[in-house]
């Protein structure tokens, strides 16, 4: 295969090379070629409109026959002589444009077509919902909600169940893209009486299976849970490790998170069935988040935390996945910082060069102006002292030729300054949006 390849190429040298010589062959080819070239760099100022201030100036007129490069004061005289003594100044002003004005539609056209945008915002890294476990890892999250009756209590703040239900909501909806969520619930049938202890304590169900996350179907399954009975704290961690048994190996990271007011009351092991989880093939870590609880369950829930390799949190610390992502979150914070530090250089940078453009489109009309005065009061001289043309013509065309230079100069200064202001106030408004934006970013990933 790589003989065939070779001699494929080689072929292709051959016939690339071949149609090179039958190209070059053809001048007209390059004739037309050149034509086509010098076309395209032929400006087009068809759609260019005289700014209010150049009115007087007639700057659409475009060059006269001895202007720029072609100015020669020496072919200018014998066309000068061809001017009768005799004209008005405003005809004799005309015809000096005819012959020596500049042209100042470049300059002119680069003014009134800049843009002065410094640059687009561009997409940041994402937020807490961009980041993406892994490819080829399996990240699974069994949430255990406490149902039990003494979840319906009143604490600070309102309802312990509707605070778990907030806290739960909170939490699934800032999970990496890719994680496999369970919502599993305990103690939510029978009541807190005895009677009802056996039917309680056997109540343990998944009411979302674990896989992706739906918002829709994982709210629903959610809002359905009421505060009923006992707590069989020491089963539920049981049923969770028979949900996560088919889930092992060096690439699955299994968490649980169990939300609940307080200890077993089901005369369950919960130390030893988080232990037996966490040292299992599943490998899973337990983790307790606690609303309201006393000193005594505070030590019960802990121990069982640290059984399954876990936290304890009270309910004032959010629930998150900051442990086993800490470092994708800081990767985001930091990639923030970085994509306002870039836009910031990016703006600067062109807006640099932006207002140096104007400052040289400036310059250059200018001189331009300047030179073209020059050229004009040398013709005025030339026919006051050699033509012997009436002071008053000469003086009268000299003061409009001066208003002319001082029109362009005035419109060249104040459009630069005018333009130069918004260049600045783009970058000024990049700077503050993409800070903002970054802050916000980094808040949300710090919280």
């Amino acid at each position: 295969m790589r003989r065939i390849g070779t001699g494929f190429l080689a072929l292709m040298l051959v016939f690339t090379a071949g149609c090179s010589l039958l190209v070059q062959s053809d001048p007209s080819a390059d004739n037309k070629l050149k034509e086509e070239k010098t076309a395209e760099k032929e400006p087009d100022y068809s759609g260019l409109k005289a700014p209010a201030e150049l009115d007087s100036v007639d700057i659409l007129r475009g060059p006269g026959q001895f202007s720029g490069t072609q100015y020669d004061l020496k072919k200018i005289r014998p066309e000068l002589d061809e001017i009768s003594a005799a004209v008005s100044a405003a005809q004799l002003e005309s015809q000096l444009i005819k012959m020596m004005a500049e042209d100042f539609r470049p300059y002119v056209k680069k003014f009134e077509d800049f843009d002065t945008s410094v640059i687009d915002i561009e997409a940041g890294p994402g937020g807490i919902r961009e980041i993406e476990v892994p490819e080829g890892q399996e990240v699974n999250v069994v949430i255990l909600l406490d149902a039990s009756g003494s979840m319906a209590e009143k604490v600070e703040g309102g309802q312990k169940m509707d605070l778990a239900k907030a806290s739960v909501q909170n939490f699934v909806a800032n999970m990496p893209k890719g994680a496999n969520v369970s919502l599993q619930v305990y103690g939510h049938k029978g009541s807190s009486s005895k009677s009802d202890k056996d039917v309680s304590c056997s109540s343990i169900e998944e009411i979302y299976k674990l896989g992706q996350y739906d918002d829709k179907k994982f709210q629903s399954a959610l809002k359905a849970v009421k505060p009923a009975g006992w707590t069989p704290l020491g089963g539920a961690i049981e049923y969770a490790k028979d949900s996560l048994a088919d889930h092992t190996g060096g690439n699955v990271q299994n968490i649980v998170y169990v939300v609940s007011d307080g200890i077993e009351t089901c005369d369950g092991d919960p130390v030893a069935a988080a232990e037996e989880l966490h040292e299992s093939d599943i490998e899973a870590v337990v983790n307790i988040i606690g609303f309201d609880v006393d000193d005594e369950g505070q030590e019960a829930l802990l121990d069982v935390a640290n059984a399954g390799g876990g936290t304890y949190q009270s309910a004032e610390t959010k629930v998150a996945l900051e442990e086993y992502f800490e470092g994708e979150f800081r990767r985001l914070r930091e990639e923030w910082q970085q994509w306002a530090k870039v836009h910031e250089e990016k703006a600067r940078i062109i807006a640099s060069h932006k207002l140096g453009h104007l400052d040289q489109n400036h310059q250059d009309l200018r001189r331009l102006a300047e030179w073209e005065h020059a050229h004009f009061k040398d013709a005025l001289t030339y026919l006051k002292e050699e033509r012997d043309f009436e002071y008053s013509t000469i003086s009268a065309v000299q003061s409009r030729f001066y208003n002319r230079r001082e029109a362009l100069k005035r419109y060249s200064y104040q459009t630069k300054e005018q333009l130069k202001k918004e260049v600045r106030t783009n970058r000024d408004q990049i700077r503050d949006d993409v800070r903002y934006k970054r802050d916000k970013e980094r808040d949300k990933l710090s919280n």
